[in-house]
Protein backbone atom coordinates (compact mmCIF):
# COMPACT_ATOMS: atom_id res chain seq x y z
CA UNK A 1 0.00 0.00 0.00
CA UNK A 2 1.26 3.26 -0.89
CA UNK A 3 0.26 5.94 1.83
CA UNK A 4 0.12 8.38 -0.79
CA UNK A 5 -3.46 7.06 -1.63
CA UNK A 6 -4.38 7.73 1.67
CA UNK A 7 -5.43 11.29 3.37
CA UNK A 8 -2.73 12.95 4.99
CA UNK A 9 -2.68 12.14 8.90
CA UNK A 10 -1.67 15.90 9.89
CA UNK A 11 -3.73 17.85 11.80
CA UNK A 12 -6.56 15.30 12.26
CA UNK A 13 -5.46 13.92 15.58
CA UNK A 14 -5.86 17.09 16.89
CA UNK A 15 -8.96 17.99 15.16
CA UNK A 16 -10.88 15.33 16.57
CA UNK A 17 -10.09 15.17 20.14
CA UNK A 18 -11.12 19.45 19.99
CA UNK A 19 -14.15 17.62 18.73
CA UNK A 20 -14.38 15.74 21.19
CA UNK A 21 -14.74 17.82 23.89
CA UNK A 22 -17.55 19.89 22.80
CA UNK A 23 -19.43 16.31 24.37
CA UNK A 24 -18.17 17.29 27.67
CA UNK A 25 -16.82 14.04 29.96
CA UNK A 26 -19.81 13.56 31.59
CA UNK A 27 -21.31 12.82 28.71
CA UNK A 28 -19.87 9.15 28.35
CA UNK A 29 -19.45 9.66 24.16
CA UNK A 30 -15.79 9.34 23.57
CA UNK A 31 -14.65 9.84 19.64
CA UNK A 32 -11.72 8.55 18.69
CA UNK A 33 -8.95 8.29 15.17
CA UNK A 34 -7.12 5.73 13.36
CA UNK A 35 -5.14 5.53 10.23
CA UNK A 36 -4.96 2.91 7.41
CA UNK A 37 -1.56 4.47 6.20
CA UNK A 38 1.07 2.63 9.01
CA UNK A 39 -1.64 1.71 11.60
CA UNK A 40 -0.12 -1.01 14.21
CA UNK A 41 -3.86 -2.47 14.69
CA UNK A 42 -2.96 -2.22 18.19
CA UNK A 43 -6.22 -2.92 20.13
CA UNK A 44 -7.96 -5.15 17.06
CA UNK A 45 -8.89 -8.83 17.77
CA UNK A 46 -7.66 -11.62 15.54
CA UNK A 47 -10.81 -12.40 15.18
CA UNK A 48 -11.38 -9.04 13.58
CA UNK A 49 -8.14 -9.59 11.50
CA UNK A 50 -9.44 -13.32 10.16
CA UNK A 51 -12.77 -11.32 9.22
CA UNK A 52 -10.89 -8.93 7.18
CA UNK A 53 -8.54 -11.13 5.64
CA UNK A 54 -11.11 -11.91 2.70
CA UNK A 55 -11.16 -7.99 1.59
CA UNK A 56 -9.16 -6.72 -0.90
CA UNK A 57 -6.00 -4.69 0.55
CA UNK A 58 -7.46 -0.98 0.81
CA UNK A 59 -10.85 -2.35 2.19
CA UNK A 60 -9.25 -4.37 4.48
CA UNK A 61 -6.99 -1.56 5.72
CA UNK A 62 -9.54 0.80 6.47
CA UNK A 63 -11.54 -2.02 8.16
CA UNK A 64 -8.89 -2.41 10.53
CA UNK A 65 -8.44 1.29 11.05
CA UNK A 66 -11.93 1.31 12.05
CA UNK A 67 -12.07 -1.51 14.11
CA UNK A 68 -9.03 0.33 15.91
CA UNK A 69 -10.98 3.45 16.28
CA UNK A 70 -13.84 1.32 17.38
CA UNK A 71 -11.37 0.00 20.46
CA UNK A 72 -9.66 3.37 21.24
CA UNK A 73 -13.44 5.44 21.92
CA UNK A 74 -14.94 2.19 23.53
CA UNK A 75 -11.90 1.96 26.24
CA UNK A 76 -11.83 5.85 26.73
CA UNK A 77 -15.77 5.30 27.12
CA UNK A 78 -14.97 2.55 29.90
CA UNK A 79 -16.81 0.11 27.34
CA UNK A 80 -15.35 -3.61 26.90
CA UNK A 81 -16.80 -5.39 23.55
CA UNK A 82 -14.49 -8.27 22.37
CA UNK A 83 -14.36 -8.65 18.90
CA UNK A 84 -16.95 -6.81 16.68
CA UNK A 85 -17.59 -8.17 14.04
CA UNK A 86 -20.49 -7.62 11.35
CA UNK A 87 -24.51 -8.14 10.66
CA UNK A 88 -24.63 -7.38 7.24
CA UNK A 89 -23.11 -4.12 7.00
CA UNK A 90 -22.96 -3.43 10.47
CA UNK A 91 -20.91 -4.07 13.36
CA UNK A 92 -21.98 -6.24 15.81
CA UNK A 93 -22.19 -4.73 18.89
CA UNK A 94 -21.98 -5.85 22.09
CA UNK A 95 -25.19 -5.12 24.85
CA UNK A 96 -24.72 -2.64 26.49
CA UNK A 97 -22.70 -0.30 24.00
CA UNK A 98 -24.05 2.14 20.94
CA UNK A 99 -21.17 3.11 18.53
CA UNK A 100 -21.08 4.10 14.90
CA UNK A 101 -17.64 3.96 12.94
CA UNK A 102 -16.90 6.14 9.53
CA UNK A 103 -14.02 5.96 6.69
CA UNK A 104 -12.76 8.27 4.43
CA UNK A 105 -9.50 8.24 2.50
CA UNK A 106 -7.79 5.88 4.53
CA UNK A 107 -9.11 7.54 7.85
CA UNK A 108 -11.48 6.07 10.67
CA UNK A 109 -13.53 7.72 13.22
CA UNK A 110 -15.72 5.93 15.66
CA UNK A 111 -18.00 7.49 18.38
CA UNK A 112 -18.87 5.43 21.18
CA UNK A 113 -21.11 5.32 24.17
CA UNK A 114 -23.03 3.40 26.95
CA UNK A 115 -26.57 2.39 25.60
CA UNK A 116 -28.18 3.03 29.08
CA UNK A 117 -27.55 7.04 27.63
CA UNK A 118 -28.03 6.61 23.91
CA UNK A 119 -30.59 4.55 22.11
CA UNK A 120 -28.37 5.30 18.97
CA UNK A 121 -25.64 6.44 17.66
CA UNK A 122 -24.09 7.94 14.24
CA UNK A 123 -20.80 9.35 13.06
CA UNK A 124 -19.59 10.51 9.31
CA UNK A 125 -16.39 11.68 8.27
CA UNK A 126 -15.45 13.18 4.78
CA UNK A 127 -12.87 14.26 3.86
CA UNK A 128 -13.95 14.63 -0.07
CA UNK A 129 -17.84 15.46 -0.93
CA UNK A 130 -20.16 14.93 -3.77
CA UNK A 131 -19.61 17.04 -7.01
CA UNK A 132 -22.59 20.18 -6.83
CA UNK A 133 -24.17 18.20 -9.56
CA UNK A 134 -24.92 15.26 -7.49
CA UNK A 135 -27.34 17.33 -5.07
CA UNK A 136 -30.12 15.80 -6.00
CA UNK A 137 -28.92 12.17 -5.40
CA UNK A 138 -28.51 13.65 -1.45
CA UNK A 139 -31.59 15.67 -0.87
CA UNK A 140 -35.17 15.41 -1.43
CA UNK A 141 -37.76 17.43 -2.48
CA UNK A 142 -38.77 19.13 0.50
CA UNK A 143 -34.91 20.29 1.09
CA UNK A 144 -34.13 21.93 -1.97
CA UNK A 145 -34.02 25.62 -0.40
CA UNK A 146 -31.33 24.05 1.91
CA UNK A 147 -28.92 24.43 -0.83
CA UNK A 148 -27.97 26.55 -3.56
CA UNK A 149 -25.96 25.52 -6.57
CA UNK A 150 -24.84 28.71 -7.56
CA UNK A 151 -23.56 30.11 -4.02
CA UNK A 152 -19.81 30.79 -3.78
CA UNK A 153 -19.48 28.01 -0.92
CA UNK A 154 -22.05 25.60 -2.50
CA UNK A 155 -19.46 22.56 -2.25
CA UNK A 156 -18.74 22.92 1.56
CA UNK A 157 -22.69 23.65 2.01
CA UNK A 158 -23.09 20.17 0.33
CA UNK A 159 -20.08 18.57 1.73
CA UNK A 160 -22.27 19.34 5.29
CA UNK A 161 -25.40 18.57 4.25
CA UNK A 162 -24.05 15.24 2.85
CA UNK A 163 -22.06 14.45 5.74
CA UNK A 164 -25.31 15.32 8.30
CA UNK A 165 -27.52 13.01 6.32
CA UNK A 166 -24.83 9.93 6.18
CA UNK A 167 -24.34 10.36 10.05
CA UNK A 168 -28.18 10.50 10.25
CA UNK A 169 -28.54 7.60 8.20
CA UNK A 170 -26.05 5.86 10.10
CA UNK A 171 -28.27 6.47 13.73
CA UNK A 172 -31.52 5.77 12.35
CA UNK A 173 -31.33 2.38 10.02
CA UNK A 174 -30.74 0.19 13.01
CA UNK A 175 -34.20 1.40 14.18
CA UNK A 176 -36.13 1.02 11.34
CA UNK A 177 -36.87 -1.51 8.77
CA UNK A 178 -34.59 -1.26 5.38
CA UNK A 179 -37.74 -0.35 3.55
CA UNK A 180 -38.57 2.53 5.50
CA UNK A 181 -35.14 3.87 5.24
CA UNK A 182 -33.92 3.20 1.59
CA UNK A 183 -31.48 5.89 1.73
CA UNK A 184 -30.02 9.15 2.03
CA UNK A 185 -33.21 11.00 0.30
CA UNK A 186 -35.12 9.25 2.49
CA UNK A 187 -33.94 10.88 5.44
CA UNK A 188 -35.72 14.91 5.94
CA UNK A 189 -33.13 17.37 7.68
CA UNK A 190 -34.90 20.26 9.45
CA UNK A 191 -32.05 23.24 10.22
CA UNK A 192 -31.78 23.85 14.12
CA UNK A 193 -29.43 26.36 15.55
CA UNK A 194 -26.47 24.35 16.26
CA UNK A 195 -27.27 21.93 12.93
CA UNK A 196 -29.99 19.82 11.88
CA UNK A 197 -33.00 17.79 13.46
CA UNK A 198 -33.03 14.82 11.33
CA UNK A 199 -36.06 12.24 10.45
CA UNK A 200 -37.24 9.33 8.16
CA UNK A 201 -39.95 10.76 5.69
CA UNK A 202 -41.41 7.83 7.18
CA UNK A 203 -41.18 7.95 10.59
CA UNK A 204 -41.26 11.70 11.33
CA UNK A 205 -41.50 11.38 14.99
CA UNK A 206 -38.32 9.39 15.21
CA UNK A 207 -35.74 12.23 15.22
CA UNK A 208 -32.17 12.36 15.83
CA UNK A 209 -29.92 16.15 16.18
CA UNK A 210 -27.22 16.06 14.11
CA UNK A 211 -24.61 18.38 14.03
CA UNK A 212 -21.09 18.97 11.31
CA UNK A 213 -17.82 20.45 11.97
CA UNK A 214 -14.91 21.29 9.99
CA UNK A 215 -12.11 18.53 10.13
CA UNK A 216 -9.31 20.57 8.11
CA UNK A 217 -10.32 20.17 4.75
CA UNK A 218 -13.28 17.85 5.20
CA UNK A 219 -16.26 17.34 7.62
CA UNK A 220 -16.91 15.49 10.56
CA UNK A 221 -20.54 14.91 11.39
CA UNK A 222 -22.28 13.19 14.44
CA UNK A 223 -26.09 12.10 15.23
CA UNK A 224 -27.28 11.77 18.91
CA UNK A 225 -30.81 11.34 19.80
CA UNK A 226 -33.01 14.31 20.09
CA UNK A 227 -33.11 15.48 23.28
Amino acid sequence: MKTEQWADRTGIDLYVSILEAEFGYSSGLRLAVAHAAGSTGRGVHEAERQLAAAFPARRRAEFLAGREALHRALGRAGLDSGPVLRDGPRPRLPAGVRASISHSQGVAVALAGPAARYRTLGVDIELCGPPTAAAHLVLNRGERHLFDRSAPDAADRLLALYSAKEAAFKALSPLLEPEELPGLRAVRLTPRQDGWQAAPVARPGLRVAVSVRRLGAGVLGWALPAG
